[in-house]
């Protein structure tokens, strides 16, 4: 068995420390702090980009430990692969003025970024997690909790909406015919970009530390409801209900799973879905 100096393991935990506080920062005082007070055209991009790059270089720093951090060839595939095509996702829907629209700038950063980490993977030959029909199982699992919430969520969804703006009946079955697109757009967008770093990284290395499942559960939670303190006053239905009760859904889901596949399927799917079902309710209740 390979020795590993305790100087060496010292360092990496160094490094990796670093690289999640640069993660962090991008989400809390970044992203969630400049967002409570207003969004210039630059913070997504610069987000966005920089939590992507983050992200990428602590899985290329744990590579030979990604199992430990929920991580399977899944949700690694799903990472590599989705932050890309949301960039092509949005030039399809026209939103070409979009930064981080293909072939923009900001958006072939993604592209790099995957490539570069698909590369740098494959040249390692790094024995990643095996992809197992598990990992696919809990993820139409995610899809299913996805769904569940939303309903939960749709009533507070749309207690937020200004029924004002709803001008006409919301079409179920458009909502559903979109969905699909939604759901690979949100899976890039959103989830991609969130569960790594409170479902997978942050979960792990305080894991190591001595920390209990069960208070991680509570604290991602509370971190990731922090993170999207610009709701409090734009939706407060969000802020206080909505958004921690996904957190311990999604904290839960890969808790038991032991893999963000599924917490990246159920991210997606109440992303897709969460505010348009909400539209559906309000109009009812109109």
């Amino acid at each position: 068995m390979e020795n590993i100096s305790p100087s060496i393991d010292k360092r990496h935990l160094i490094v990796a420390w670093i690289l999640l506080a640069g993660l962090l920062f991008l989400r809390l005082p970044l992203l969630g702090g400049i967002a409570f007070f207003s969004t210039p055209n630059w913070l997504n991009p610069v987000y966005q980009i920089g939590t992507y790059l983050l992200t990428a270089c602590l899985i290329w720093w744990e590579r030979d430990r990604l199992a430990e951090f929920h991580i399977d060839k899944l949700a690694l595939g799903i990472i590599i692969v989705f932050k890309p095509v949301q960039t092509l996702i949005l030039t399809l829907w026209r939103m070409g003025d979009d930064p981080l629209a293909f072939p923009n700038l900001p958006g072939l950063a993604f592209w790099i970024i995957a490539l570069g980490l698909a590369l740098a993977l494959w040249r390692s030959h790094t024995p990643l997690p095996k992809l197992s029909r598990t990992s696919f199982r809990w993820l139409g699992i995610g899809i299913l909790v996805g769904f569940i919430t939303i309903l939960i969520t749709a009533y507070p969804m749309s207690l937020q909406i200004d029924k004002s703006q709803l001008t006409y009946r919301p079409s179920i079955l458009a909502t559903f015919v979109q969905f699909p697109m939604n759901f690979f757009y949100q899976l890039g967008y959103a989830a991609v970009t969130e569960e790594p770093l409170f479902r997978a990284f942050l979960w792990g290395y305080l894991l190591k530390t001595g920390w209990k499942n069960s208070w991680i559960w509570l604290f991602q939670a509370g971190l990731f409801m922090l993170g999207h303190i610009y709701y409090i006053t734009r939706a407060p239905y969000s802020f206080w209900f909505i958004v921690p009760l996904g957190a311990l859904v999604l904290g839960a889901i890969a808790w038991r799973s032991k893999t963000i596949s599924s917490s990246l399927a159920a991210h997606a799917t109440m992303n897709a879905l969460g505010y348009s079902v909400g539209m559906i309710v309000a109009w009812f209740m109109k």
